[in-house]
């Protein structure tokens, strides 16, 4: 059966609007015409060019990057994924790793984010950007989005987002770049993105995937009711139930299989991470 290209957008649209606005180490460039659709364009520039945010936002965005957020988030760490020349996979098991090892952003931290996007982003958030919208939501939402990043494997602490990622990129044969993102979230399908589609279910049908997609509905629903006085006009119950469709009605039940948890701040010698955890399909449907 195809890969489910709802799976994809849920674990990366939020995340890779939030990357191109605020990820560049001296705040984010000048955005860029958009480049015809080949590999050519892979990249930064596409990344970029994705973010389409007024000059105030930009400034906004770019302050993120100095200030208490930008050490508590791993801002860092993002830099790798967004000047990422090939997979993306191990800077986003790094920006990962580094983030949810890091202690929990401080509310008073985030007040003074989420005022100074929601100043700086009036426009934009008034409009509708999607980067806008997803930056203002992170923020103000901060705990089950984290919630969301640092679901991970219990017995050996591999990181669900990067693991699941990882396994499309090695059955389908092809790099995950941040090019082939940009594309199959915008719909401009790449060669890749036709072998990432195609990969088994095996790949993502797994107790980290249902994990991600469980975190992920509740972060978007907390979202939807409380947007805090800007447009959302995104829901989770469709993208949701067509990945149930692929993978079985336990993706639709919001709970962390039993052998997943979410990754608390940790002080000393990392956790080994060299034993690959065997995954069993949950209750998939036969196609």
């Amino acid at each position: 059966m195809a890969f489910s290209l709802k799976l994809i957008s849920l674990l990366m649209c939020l995340n890779f609007g939030y990357h191109a606005a605020v990820a560049h180490p001296s705040g984010p460039q000048p955005i860029r015409p958009p480049q015809p659709n080949t590999p050519d364009s892979q990249g930064p520039d596409v990344a970029k060019s994705a973010a389409k945010l007024s000059p105030p936002c930009q400034l906004a965005a770019s302050g993120l990057v100095t200030g208490e957020f930008g050490t508590c988030a791993n801002i860092i760490g993002l830099v790798s994924i967004l000047e990422a020349k090939e997979s993306i996979v191990a800077p986003i098991d790094a920006w990962v790793s580094g983030a949810c090892s890091s202690a929990p952003c401080s509310k008073e931290g985030l007040a003074t984010a989420s005022q100074t996007i929601k100043t700086g982003c009036a426009a934009d958030l008034k409009d509708g950007s999607v980067t806008a919208v997803a930056m203002y939501s992170i923020l103000t939402h901060y705990d089950v989005t984290r919630d969301m990043f640092c679901t991970q494997y219990k017995s050996n602490s591999t990181f669900c987002l990067p693991y699941v990622l990882g396994n499309v990129e090695s059955q389908s044969g092809e790099k995950m770049t941040l090019g082939e993102m940009i594309s199959l979230i915008t719909g401009k399908f790449t060669k890749a993105d036709r072998s990432f589609m195609a990969v088994p279910t095996s790949a993502y049908c797994n107790p980290c995937g249902q994990a991600i997609v469980g975190k992920s509905a509740i972060m978007i629903d907390a979202i939807r009711k409380d947007p805090v006085g800007i447009p959302f006009n995104y829901t989770s119950s469709e993208g949701v139930h067509v990945i149930s469709d692929i993978c079985g009605p336990s993706f639709e039940d919001k709970q962390l299989p039993n052998v997943v948890q979410i990754a608390q701040p940790k002080a000393g010698k990392p956790a080994d991470k060299t034993d690959k955890p065997t995954d069993k399909p949950t209750d998939k449907k036969k196609a």
